[in-house]
C-alpha cells in the first residue's frame, strides 16, 4: 500500500475563503492535516472521524477520498476501502498509487461478474485517449479544441487558399473534436446519469423482492460493483453487469 497524500492544497482556496468568515468554523487544511498525523500514528478510526468532518463540508476531493480509502484498508473494511478508491478515480483517475492501491484491493476480495465490465469496441476506442483524465479535464479539451475549429473557420474565411493547403489538419482537428465531445458524453452519462455503487458488507444476499422473507436470487461479495437502479424504503434494486436484477438492504451497497 502507498503512502496516504500528505498535501492538503486541493482544499481549494475557495473553501478557505468560504470557511474564513466565521472563525468558529473548522478549517479543513488543518483538519486534513490533523487527519494524516492520526493516520501516521496508526489510529485510522480518529484519522476517518477527521476526515469525514471535511467530506461533511462539501468538499469533493481525491486527494480526500484516497486518504480515506486508506483508512479503511488498513481498518480491514475492504468494501468501503473501493468505494472511496473508486470516487478517488473518478476525480484523479492518472493517478498511479491509486491505481495501485485499488488493484491491490480488489485482489484480495476477488473479482465476480459484478465487477467485469463490459466491452464495446467502438466506446472504448472513444474512451482510450481521455482515460486518464477526469471530466472536467475532458471538457476543458473539448473547449479548446473548439476554440481552435473555430480559428480555423475565421482563417479560411479570411484567406480562402489556405483551405486548400490544411485540408488534412482541419480533418484531424474536426475527427479529435467529435472523439472528444462523444468521450465526454460517455463520461458524463458513466458518472452522472448512471448510479454506480459498491458492496460494502460480506456474503450479501440479493433478493426478488424487497423485503426480509424473500428468497435469495443470489449472493454478492463485498467490493463488487453493481448499477443501482433505485432506492426505496430501506431498499435498493440492484443489476450485475451479467444482467440480474435483484434487491438488497440499502445500507450493504453504497453509491461511488
Amino acid at each position: 500500500m502507498k503512502k496516504i497524500i500528505l498535501t492538503a492544497a486541493v482544499f481549494l482556496s475557495l473553501a478557505g475563503a468560504l470557511f474564513a468568515e466565521s472563525p468558529m468554523t473548522l478549517d479543513p487544511n488543518k483538519l486534513f492535516y490533523s487527519a494524516n498525523s492520526l493516520y501516521e500514528k496508526r489510529e485510522y478510526e480518529k484519522a476517518l472521524a477527521e476526515y469525514k468532518k471535511i467530506l461533511d463540508m462539501g468538499i469533493d476531493s481525491g486527494d480526500l477520498y484516497y486518504n480515506m480509502g486508506n483508512c479503511y484498508f488498513k481498518s480491514g473494511n475492504l468494501g468501503r476501502a473501493i468505494l472511496f478508491y473508486e470516487k478517488a478515480r473518478r476525480v484523479m483517475p492518472q493517478d498511479a498509487d491509486l491505481k495501485s492501491n485499488l488493484d491491490y484491493a480488489k485482489s484480495l476480495v476477488g473479482t465476480s461478474t459484478a465487477d467485469i465490465p463490459r466491452r464495446n469496441p467502438v466506446v472504448t476506442v472513444i474512451k482510450a485517449p481521455f482515460k486518464d483524465f477526469n471530466m472536467n479535464a475532458i471538457a476543458v479539451w473539448a473547449l479548446i479544441i473548439y476554440l481552435l475549429f473555430i480559428a480555423l473557420q475565421i482563417a479560411f474565411i479570411i484567406n480562402p487558399v489556405l483551405a486548400k493547403k490544411t485540408r488534412l489538419l482541419y480533418a484531424v482537428i474536426l475527427l479529435f473534436l467529435a472523439v472528444n465531445i462523444g468521450a465526454l458524453a460517455i463520461r458524463y452519462y458513466d458518472e452522472e446519469i448512471l448510479k454506480r455503487g459498491v458492496v460494502v458488507q460480506k456474503d450479501v444476499d440479493c433478493k426478488y423482492e424487497p423485503i426480509d422473507k424473500s428468497n435469495s436470487f443470489y449472493k454478492l461479495q463485498e467490493g463488487d460493483r453493481v448499477l443501482i437502479i433505485k432506492t426505496r424504503e430501506g431498499w435498493r434494486q440492484v443489476r450485475r453487469i451479467d444482467g440480474k436484477i435483484g434487491w438488497v438492504r440499502q445500507e450493504s451497497v453504497e453509491e461511488i
